[in-house]
């Protein structure tokens, strides 16, 4: 499998995540999407290894349409997943939700990517997506993330020697506060506000599917919302930790360069050089910054266990910032 390093397209292979979802709840057995992103996703992408960092010409591969095609294949396994959920029972229940959740959260990823594009088309996709996956005012948060990146008050950004979970929700919150805020210096009218209208259409989406499928249905829809946000966040954590400006200047993200990584999440893990410039499409980025020692799913499930992740990226920051390595030094003290 380590022949795959070498290999510089295969984005394609992203689809078969919502295509094995899909597949999965249809035949009631959602349990088997959950295990294979929590065991078979992250044994693959250990098994396969790194990327080769090569320069030269962009890949020949475009691969335009993966993100938009992923998105209609979430948005049809998350139709199925809400339909299922009513006559669930409870431990189905709760593979559709915990499936459902992580597929948003890749889905949030290929959403990211349509994002920044040009195209009119692949912007409404993405912003359909951050709506139902539990994350309306994601756009705005996002642009003043990157106008912004390295400062906490923005969220996304976590200072050394703070954990994932005391990171989340206030990172969560954080980006709320600072999209509305944006959005009431830009309009004068509350109808106006994205942030307002696209949580409305997210409280429309949990009445419409409440009333169609009952309590479990809604239930659901809530729930992989909170999921998805969750893994979103844990995964801008795992970007940004310990890099505010005060730190660094010149390195603003981690890079994740693991193969499988990478093509299951439209390069996402390059994420430095998608800093430095946003519009960049995503078989064009290249690893250019520091890179963390595992896939997004390892350093996803090694940021949950904070001594573990402490005693990873403590040596790391020291190594490279100074003024880190004076805050770990008097932390100790």
């Amino acid at each position: 499998m380590a022949c795959l390093r070498d290999v510089r397209g295969g984005f394609w292979l992203a689809l078969s995540v919502p295509a094995i979802a899909l597949s999965s709840f249809v035949c009631d057995r959602p349990w088997i999407f959950v295990l294979m992103v929590v065991v078979a996703i992250p044994l693959f992408d250990a098994l396969i290894g790194r990327t080769e960092r090569v320069g030269g010409a962009p890949l020949a591969e475009v691969s335009a349409g993966i993100p938009v095609m992923f998105i209609c294949m979430w948005g049809m396994t998350l139709l199925v997943a809400v339909a299922r959920a009513s006559t669930a029972h409870l431990a189905n229940w709760a593979g559709l939700a915990l499936g459902t959740g992580a597929l948003s959260a890749f889905a949030m990823a290929h959403a990211h990517e349509a994002m920044h594009r040009h195209s009119r088309v692949s912007r409404a996709f993405a912003d359909v997506t951050f709506v139902l996956a539990g994350y309306p005012h994601y756009q705005m948060a996002h642009h003043l993330h990157h106008a912004h990146v390295g400062d906490a008050r923005f969220g996304s950004t976590a200072p050394a020697g703070v954990s994932v979970w005391r990171h989340v929700v206030p990172s969560f919150l954080t980006a709320l506060r600072s999209a509305t805020a944006a959005e009431e210096q830009r309009v004068s009218h509350a109808l106006q506000n994205r942030v307002i209208t696209r949580s409305i259409v997210w409280g429309a989406a949990l009445v419409a599917f409440s009333l169609y499928g009952g309590w479990k249905s809604g239930a659901l829809f809530a729930t992989q919302g909170v999921v998805s946000a969750f893994v979103v966040e844990v995964i801008g954590y795992i970007q940004h930790y310990g890099l505010s400006t005060e730190v660094s200047a010149e390195h603003v993200a981690w890079e994740v360069d693991y193969w499988l990584s990478n093509r299951l999440l439209v390069n996402n893990g390059l994420h430095e050089h998608h800093h430095l410039k946003a519009t960049t499409p995503y078989n064009q980025l290249r690893a250019r910054g520091a890179s963390l020692p595992g896939g997004y799913l390892h350093m996803f499930c090694l940021a949950l266990i904070p001594p573990m992740w402490f005693a990873m990226m403590g040596p790391k920051l020291a190594t490279k910032r100074p003024l880190v390595q004076k805050y770990l030094v008097d932390k100790t003290k």
